[in-house]
């Protein structure tokens, strides 16, 4: 037998060389696919994050005279949904369940987070009953609590059934809170009583953490939440990397093939189901911190829910990072789009809804698998270098 070698046809590549000579043009797709480097990415960008939606785009809109900027309590209020759609994404975009009822864990949460503030004071110190980060323990806890009961009944079912059930679910809470609840939520009078005091007992939240007025938007309001935020990305990304995770993956690619090796399928998604609910109670305990008002309207109703929904398919499913993308697109269109005035039309106003759902089919149609995946595939195609998985054509 020849000791020489036979080419099989393939390409012979140098490794040395390709470790160098790709390294330029593989970078952004490498960080682009390792999640722990997007955790790091996200880390880096709430820096900048406050400066740039609030004093940069304000300048913008002095110049072209339209007022485009954001609010002071804007990118908290941004990081607050993306911790609920980071949360709800790890059912939808890797476990492959649609709910419509994730209102319910957002809504109950905030109301229970408020009920604390307003009740604990009888049998606990101030300080701990206005506690923020107390209140954000007993939202989160109230969500998981009524996550189990609803989780056991709708996982039974899938497709329709289940978005249908949690729905119904989401709603039966909306109306016992607008009407029999009224008691104790307050009705359609909304609940007001919501008591936050200083943050580990020192800091003002409403205050900025520096006096400059280009800092305005750096709160302590804003930090405490980014942490937040950060604390929510690194959990996803742990789990979504862990055994449990990978079979959420394989139960959204194929339900039938885990179930054929032996794992309970049900007691995977009923716990894809708590942990989702469990993101959705801390963003509305936040919420509940941000606002100090609730409303069954603003955290119950199933538009909420549908909310939470557009979020995480604009910012792109099966992404880490992605529906928070989702959830800046869509508070900016309602909370900052919705304030311009047009020389024809005249103020956007209750118009926003109209915007948004032509920036939705936009991005839908340009980008199938959303903002982040939209990156995605243009790094690659920037680098010139093909992708496996191609994604569907719209």
């Amino acid at each position: 037998m020849s000791d020489d070698t036979e080419p099989d046809g393939g390409p012979v590549v140098d490794e040395a060389t390709e470790r160098v000579d790709g390294s330029t043009d593989d970078l952004l797709e490498r960080i682009l696919a390792r999640d722990d480097l997007v955790v790091v990415g996200f880390v880096l960008s709430l820096f900048v994050f406050p400066y740039l939606l609030v004093n940069l785009l304000t300048q913008i809109g002095e110049a072209i005279g339209f007022s485009i900027g954001g609010y002071v309590g804007l990118p908290t209020l941004v990081l607050i949904f993306g911790i609920v759609v980071i949360g709800f994404n790890l059912l939808l975009g890797y476990t492959g369940l649609l709910s419509f009822g994730h209102a319910a864990f957002f809504g109950v949460s905030a109301y229970a987070a408020g009920i604390f503030t307003a009740e604990a004071t009888a049998f606990l110190p101030t300080a701990v009953a206005h506690s923020p980060l107390a209140m954000v323990g007993v939202g989160t806890f109230a969500a998981l609590v009524i996550a189990w009961p609803i989780g056991f009944v709708s996982i039974r079912r899938s497709g329709v059934y289940f978005a249908v059930l949690t729905l119904t679910f989401g709603q039966m809470l909306y109306y016992y809170a607008l009407g029999p609840g009224a008691w104790l939520t307050n009705g359609d009078n909304g609940f007001s009583d919501v008591n936050v005091g200083h943050l580990l007992g020192t800091f003002e939240l409403e205050e900025a953490i520096l006096g400059a007025d280009f800092l305005r938007a750096y709160t302590w309001q804003y930090v405490f939440v980014a942490v937040a935020a950060v604390f929510a990305l690194w959990m996803a990304n742990r789990i979504i990397n862990s055994p449990y995770g990978l079979i959420f993956k394989a139960l959204g690619q194929n339900e039938q093939r885990v179930s054929f090796v032996g794992l309970d399928v049900f007691r995977y998604k009923h716990m894809a189901f708590i942990i989702s609910a469990g993101f959705a109670g801390a963003g509305g305990a936040l919420f509940a911190i941000h606002e100090t008002y609730i409303h069954p309207t603003t955290s119950l109703y199933w538009i909420t829910s549908g909310d939470f929904v557009i979020m995480t398919i604009l910012g792109g499913t099966g992404s880490l990072v992605g529906p928070v993308l989702g959830a800046l697109i869509f508070e900016y269109v309602s909370n900052v789009i919705s304030g311009v005035s047009l020389p024809v039309i005249g103020a956007i106003g209750s118009l926003w809804r109209f915007v948004l759902g032509a920036v939705f089919v936009v991005i839908v149609w340009v980008f199938p698998k959303g903002v982040y995946g939209g990156v995605r595939d243009v790094v690659v195609a920037l680098t010139g270098r093909g992708d496996d998985d191609g994604g569907e054509e719209a």
